[in-house]
């Protein structure tokens, strides 16, 4: 580190009267301070008075961070209704700080390599390029020199911005400072939440230093923030920091041979890697090994190219025939040519299009490219087309929520052809059975005999939707009636089985069961919600994570604390992350406009928009003019059941 500071120092010593800088590449592992480092040289640069822009290009989908970076005009894609100012505009005269480098894509690379060669940008939608003036400072926790030579990153791209180059060491590479820092974090957090001063025992400084700190310094902070709110006596000792052992220990760290060549990325590498093959290829359980998240690990595992298949000891596995070996995170230990017959739940969703009226074929194309969208969105295949039918299979893949899977997609469907008016009619029907399924080399099938007895069912499902909506069988209904809204039907002597209508969408968050159930045992676990509550009150911010196996009550503890809290006048957003909305990140926000706006399913979306405007300019307004009484004033004048009134009067200041 002391390296680090001289080279800092000497680069910021030769200031130009061109205020020109030369690109910069800070490497370094998560959580080492690459970010802090591009402020310290921001701040202590000739560029000091201009503005500091910060990206980190992994939190933005690829499709958005083009028209990030470099702007667009007016009418450059849907919905640009008004031209926006890139990054590398709004930088003007600055700094722009690109982290994560190394995950942008290959054509945004030779788009970031021609500003910084000809320091011009050029919008999207646009026919002429602007001048910019920006200093480039990019970082990456990644071997990016390594990428070049694979082909992985742009060549050019990575000498143009390593002209000058910084690399910043992980915590355990640099002895004694970890117990400095700790020291340090301690009494901020001490300071910064009201609290008497706190030490530590002997034997809690010798776990700071054995310990690995795979998260760097930004773990150690966060050890230091639960410490102090955690514990109440005035030594902390090792049972109090509650550090990892074993495998996340650093002296049962996974062995590495000494004399093993390698750089910070081939060292992660071969520790995610053992972490993976040691839990089976369980994510959650490496990532909790590794003590990192688990988008974290499916990154490094999407970066290193790690699938089971690829690893030595699976290999052994899918290669021994001469007796059967258990089957290891999706790889098929079978000799080849065998087929396997299994008895599989499954949901299946059946989508039947009925001609317009007047034009048979109008639109029907058109629906039938929404219905299996919408299939293949929510993790179904498509099983089976006809003519006016669609079939789509839920459940083929090891999930446990492929009834919900199914409804979701059914409401998808629906909301689609509502907001397009006219054209065919689409009724939806959904039935849950027990299928034979045939796993063969490279993938599964269904068997002939049992996908006709329920293709019947589902056509005796379709009669009874008498216009546009979704009919769900009563062996479906058991898996949906506790999160959905379903309405009974009724039914022909020739239909003995209850069936319902699907209306309304899944309704997030803990749902109780109908006979309740008394909540005990978690008194602590409340009494610390209400402490961070009472914290975030007072001016600083919290976030309260509970964390579990499923199944262990985490969404029934935030239940009942949200009914503990329900007098006190506080508003509760909630929303969830569907495991079928990962490649979808915004859908937890729409999710959560939806609760703050109280938008129904229906709403037009031009109503939401004005919704969302106006009450954004009235509180925008006096922000604008950083004008506090203006604020304080504004609140008071909006109405009670207003969005923005988020807190009492008292704590607005």
């Amino acid at each position: 580190m002391a390296a680090v500071r001289t080279s800092v120092d000497r680069l910021l010593g030769r200031r130009s009267e061109t205020r020109r800088m030369p690109p910069v590449l800070l490497l370094g592992e998560t959580g080492t301070g690459k970010g802090l480092l591009a402020k310290l040289l921001h701040h202590g640069s000739p560029r000091h008075a201009a503005p500091l822009v910060e990206l980190n290009c992994a939190a933005i989908p690829e499709t958005m961070l083009e028209a990030e970076l470099f702007g667009y005009e007016r009418g450059a894609f849907t919905d640009a209704r008004e031209a926006k100012a890139g990054l590398f505009q709004a930088a003007r005269g600055g700094t722009l700080f690109l982290d994560e480098v190394a995950l942008l894509s290959t054509t945004l690379q030779g788009k970031v390599l021609k500003v910084i060669e000809d320091h011009t940008v050029r919008r999207l939608g646009s026919t002429r390029a602007e001048a910019v003036d920006v200093w480039i400072i990019a970082a990456t926790s990644d071997d990016l020199h390594r990428r070049a030579q694979e082909g992985r990153f742009r060549e050019d791209l990575y000498h143009r911005l390593a002209v000058v180059t910084f690399d910043l060491p992980p915590l355990r590479e640099r002895g004694t400072d970890v117990a400095i820092l700790a020291e340090r974090f301690l009494i901020d957090a001490c300071r910064d939440y009201g609290l008497p001063r706190k030490r530590f025992s002997p034997d809690a400084q010798a776990a700071l230093l054995a310990y690995s700190w795979p998260g760097n310094v930004r773990e150690l902070a966060n050890v230091m923030e639960r410490v102090v709110l955690l514990f109440d006596g005035p030594v902390i000792s090792r049972e109090a920091l509650d550090l990892p052992v074993g495998a996340r220990g650093r002296a049962a760290a996974p062995e590495v041979p000494a004399e093993a060549p390698g750089s910070a990325s081939e060292r992660r590498q071969r520790e995610l890697l053992a972490a993976l093959e040691t839990t089976d290829w369980n994510i959650s359980h490496a990532a909790q090994r590794l003590q990192i998240s688990r988008n974290t690990v499916k990154a490094r595992m999407q970066r290193y190219g790690l699938r089971p298949a690829a690893t030595p000891a699976v290999a052994r596995l899918a290669a021994a025939s001469e007796r059967p070996a258990p089957a290891t995170a999706g790889v098929d230990p079978r000799p080849a040519g065998v087929v396997l017959w299994e008895s599989r739940r499954l949901t299946l969703l059946r989508a039947e299009v009925s001609p317009a009226e007047g034009d048979p074929r109008w639109g029907a194309d058109e629906t039938f490219g929404v219905v299996v969208e919408k299939i293949r969105m929510f993790g179904g295949r498509v099983e089976d087309v006809s003519l006016r039918a669609v079939t789509g299979v839920f459940g083929l893949d090891v999930i446990d929520d492929a009834a919900r899977r199914a409804a979701n997609a059914a409401l998808a469907i629906v909301r689609m052809r509502r907001e397009r008016d006219g054209g065919p009619r689409v009724t939806l029907a959904i039935h849950v059975a027990e299928l034979l399924v045939a796993r063969l080399p490279g993938g599964t099938a269904i068997d002939v005999k049992s996908k006709r007895d329920v293709s019947a069912a589902l056509e005796s499902l379709g009669e009874h939707a008498l216009s546009s909506g979704v009919i769900v069988s009563g062996a479906a209904a058991r898996f949906l009636s506790r999160r959905f809204e379903l309405v009974p039907l009724e039914t022909s002597p020739r239909h003995a089985a209850p069936i319902f209508r699907l209306v309304g969408r899944e309704r997030a968050g803990f749902v109780p069961f109908a006979d309740g159930g008394i909540f005990v045992g978690r008194n602590y676990d409340l009494e610390m919600a209400q402490r961070r509550l009472a914290v975030a009150t007072s001016g600083y911010g919290q976030v309260f994570s509970v964390i579990g196996e499923p199944g262990i009550g985490k969404s029934r503890l935030l239940y009942e604390f949200r009914r503990m809290i329900a007098d006190r006048g506080y508003r509760v957003l909630e929303t969830y992350c569907p495991s079928h909305g990962a490649a979808f990140p915004f859908l937890p926000i729409i999710d959560m406009v939806r609760s703050l706006f109280d938008f129904g399913d229906a709403e037009d979306p031009r109503s939401v928009r004005e919704a969302v405007s106006q009450s954004a300019d009235r509180f925008g307004q006096a922000l604008a003019a950083d004008n506090l009484p203006a604020t304080l004033a504004l609140l008071d004048a909006l109405p009670a059941d207003d969005p923005l009134r988020l807190l009492p009067p008292a704590q607005r200041r």
